[in-house]
């Protein structure tokens, strides 16, 4: 195996630089990349910075650069349910863009309205976040390129899509890992609730992400376990 882990948060790869040892570092059309090995298991970590676009180019230069086998998404996102609260952990099931018409994604390459994770990657992740104790929910994650805080958009979302969370990154993570025939997951640590007033700030980020990384890293402790 051969793991990419990506996120757009400087501080969630920051955190997960200070348990690992990194052999090798490298900037590549802007991203920077973190090599190492843990348990056996080479790990690349990457940072792609906010949006669609950014995670959509950062994970093929994983899979093209550094020949990942699987990779797993991390980062924060906004619950669209009552019963997802913040710093709730989402493993998704299944992820969708949300700004791109239901009869495209359909009708044109690749041919997905939703992309599934995979089964070893979203089961390990629900074992895991069980043995830490953590809050955590199994729904459809949803990615666009705009921060939800519009109750106009936050409702129309909910009422096509029917997701756990939503955020800027997820979907086009998937897409690009399921058209390169790449193992993927994406999780979400809950930091705000998509709605008018939304203020983050750095402790809130913080929280959210250590909360993400907490359960990464045990994932990180029980891959040989699973695969």
């Amino acid at each position: 195996m051969r793991l990419g882990i990506i996120s757009a948060l400087d501080l969630e790869i920051e955190l997960l630089i200070e348990k690992l040892i990194i052999k090798k570092k490298s900037i590549i059309a802007g991203f920077h990349f973190y090599e190492s090995n843990y348990n056996g298991i080479d790990i690349i970590l990457a940072i792609c910075d906010v949006g669609k676009t950014n995670s959509a180019s950062c994970t093929q230069i994983l899979i093209n650069n550094f020949k990942i086998t699987h990779v797993i998404n991390l980062g924060v996102g906004g619950s669209l349910r009552k019963n997802i609260s913040k710093h709730d952990l989402v493993i998704s099931d299944g992820l969708s863009h949300h700004d791109v018409r239901k009869t495209q994604m359909i009708n044109r390459f690749p041919f997905q309205l939703i992309f599934k994770p995979s089964e070893y990657l979203k089961n390990l992740a629900i074992e895991s976040a069980k043995n830490i104790n953590k809050n955590y929910h199994v729904g459809k994650i949803v990615s666009g390129e705009a921060f939800v805080t519009d109750i106009e958009l936050r409702e129309k979302i909910i009422a096509e899509h029917d997701p756990a969370c939503v955020e800027m990154e997820g979907s086009s993570v998937a897409h690009v890992a399921y058209i390169n025939n790449v193992e993927f997951l994406v999780i979400r640590s809950i930091s705000d609730y998509a709605c008018e007033g939304t203020k983050l700030n750095s402790d809130i980020i913080r929280k959210a992400s250590e909360n993400g990384v907490e359960l990464l890293w045990e994932m990180l402790n029980n891959l040989n376990n699973f695969y």
